[in-house]
């Protein structure tokens, strides 16, 4: 395999389910994965349990990506979706799968990753890697850009390019691990 074998068109078209950057990284935890819309995505982790009383590190990615331009008033259909305007006239909706109609729709789902950062320290954890002072805001993330949503208490949602994953990983789970936190997988949330 190699390192980038994850963004294979090839791949995807022989019925290989989509991974995220930091797949690998949850293996080397001991990760137990299991295929949920096309994405082979991280359901538990050892020692999640205790990581969940403090501050949880999960990963998102599988999460649909659109790009709205221009901007929607509300996602349209499907479950609850978080919105975020990059800009006047652009917009990021982020939800399990309905695509919202009426305007052009960008799928960024494969370039974007997301970390969930969760718990009673999850503020702190996200102060440790951003100089941001309010959210949902863009900027410096662990020195690459992204953006930091915050869709309810003790949840944050750092958006970033996929290519990234691993590295923001490790250093989300270092930043973490003081706190009695660490890696989670989907089904803690």
């Amino acid at each position: 395999m190699t390192a980038l074998e994850f963004l294979s068109v090839s791949a995807a078209s022989d019925g290989a389910l989509a991974r995220s950057s930091m797949e690998r990284a949850q293996r080397d935890t001991g990760a137990r994965f299991e295929e949920r819309g096309g994405w082979l995505v991280p359901v538990s982790i050892p020692g999640e349990e205790d990581h969940v009383s403090s501050v949880g590190i999960a990963d998102l990615s599988h999460l649909s990506k659109f790009e709205i331009r221009p901007a929607l008033a509300a996602a349209e259909g499907g479950d609850a979706a978080v919105q975020y305007r990059i800009s006047p006239r652009r917009s990021l909706v982020i939800g399990a799968s309905s695509t919202p109609r009426g305007a052009l729709v960008l799928d960024l789902t494969g370039s974007l990753a997301i970390l969930a950062i969760v718990g009673p320290e999850a503020e702190t954890v996200i102060r440790r890697l951003t100089h941001l002072d309010h959210f949902p805001a863009g900027g410096e993330v662990a020195h690459i850009t992204a953006h930091v949503l915050a869709p309810r208490p003790e949840t944050y949602w750092i958006v970033f390019p996929q290519e990234y994953g691993h590295y923001l990983w490790a250093t989300a789970v270092d930043r973490a691990g003081p706190l009695g936190g660490g890696p989670i997988g989907v089904d803690a949330l």
